[in-house]
């Protein structure tokens, strides 16, 4: 009886050090939703600066990227080649971000961020505005936050095929 005893005491200690444990290792996820919102800012400032090394730098090295009528993009090397294209387009004027909204996993190691994005472009008739949306995965590696993966699109319509004169 007495070996039953010490089993059951030591299950019962064993389960409460594990929801003690729970409960210290709670997260704080408005501190983390901060700490990504802070990396979210460092991207969007060498985006508005024409940064594609520094913007480049905030993937995780096998980010991946969805754009619109394009393919899957894999890989920092390949963002950062992105980047260099767009920036260098002669059209391209500008980009600006506005954040909707960080969700923070419970574990506190990933995030997500959407929000709507604004892209100008030069043209002969003014400059062009596309507004569109992102969808940004986080995830904290080595202590950093990385993003892990982007889909964006644009908000205006698919061009319609043009009917031949008849």
């Amino acid at each position: 009886m007495n070996r039953i005893h010490f089993h059951l005491s030591c299950l019962i200690v064993a389960i409460v050090a594990m929801q003690a444990s729970a409960f210290t290792n709670q997260v704080d996820t408005a501190k983390v939703a901060d700490a990504v919102l802070a990396r979210s800012k460092g991207v969007s400032a060498a985006e508005s600066a024409k940064d594609a090394q520094g913007a480049a730098a905030f993937y995780a090295d096998d980010a991946i990227v969805q754009g619109p009528g394009t393919a899957q993009l894999q890989g920092r090397e390949a963002i950062t080649d992105m980047y260099r294209q767009f920036f260098a387009d002669t059209t391209f004027k500008g980009i600006s971000s506005t954040i909707s909204n960080i969700t923070v996993s419970q574990s506190g190691d990933f995030a997500y961020e959407v929000g709507i994005n604004r892209v100008v472009y030069r043209s002969a008739n003014g400059d062009l505005l596309d507004m569109g949306k992102y969808l940004l995965v986080w995830k904290k590696i080595n202590g950093d936050w990385y993003i892990m993966a982007i889909a964006f699109s644009s908000d205006a319509p698919a061009p319609a095929p043009m009917n031949p004169s008849k």
